[in-house]
Parts: structure tokens; C-alpha cells; sequence
């Protein structure tokens, strides 16, 4: 089972990205081997997802949810790079992001 844990410890951080500095990793791992991580800031915005085992839509869910849980209202990314994948998930394109409503994300389909 994979398992994703929010690490705030900039030493940590920083052994994939720099500069760490207000950066947060939901990190997913798989018993020893590491399956991804997600570099995110508190404001919402989704800087980097690093997928080693076909997790994306996980890092960005645990991403969202960390965030919601703490009174982030919208997640966001600037990174290009990311578009395709958080469009699929319902994300939507603006000019220079792709932004999502978190709240609205985490809400069931239909009302049965």
C-alpha cells in the first residue's frame, strides 16, 4: 500500500529541491522504495510532482487535502509542465496557471 506523509523539514526538502524555502513535500512511499513527491506551498500552488510509480493523481489529492485542511481555498500551478496532468483531473487552464477550486474538487459527482 502506498502511503503519503507531509513533510515540512527543509533539510528534507532540499535533498530533491531547492531552493526550499515555504516549500512542503507530500512525499509517497511504498515500503522502502519511493514512489514520488509533490513540492507545494502553503498558498495552494503546486510547484513540481516528481511520479516514480504512476502516482500523480495521489500526490496532488494528498496535496489538495493537506491544503483544504488547512484553509487553502484554491490550488494552483505555474508550472507548464504540469498542465496536461492536473487538466485531466479537472483542473482549468488560465493565461499563465491551472487553477481548481478545492472544495468543488473534493465534491461527489452526482447525489445519490
Amino acid at each position: 500500500m502506498i502511503r503519503v506523509t507531509v513533510i515540512e523539514d527543509k533539510r528534507i526538502i532540499e535533498s530533491v529541491f531547492s531552493p526550499a524555502d515555504d516549500m512542503l513535500m507530500a512525499w509517497a512511499q511504498e515500503n522502502e522504495k519511493n514512489a514520488g513527491y509533490c513540492i507545494f506551498k502553503n498558498s495552494g500552488e503546486i510547484v513540481e510532482v516528481r511520479d516514480n510509480d504512476n502516482v500523480f493523481e495521489l500526490l496532488v489529492r494528498a496535496t489538495l487535502n493537506y491544503l483544504d485542511l488547512n484553509g487553502v481555498s484554491t490550488g494552483f500551478s505555474h508550472n507548464e509542465e504540469l498542465f496536461a496532468d492536473l487538466k485531466k483531473l479537472g483542473f482549468a487552464q488560465k493565461e499563465t496557471s491551472c487553477e481548481v477550486d478545492i472544495k468543488t474538487f473534493f465534491k461527489p459527482c452526482c447525489n445519490h
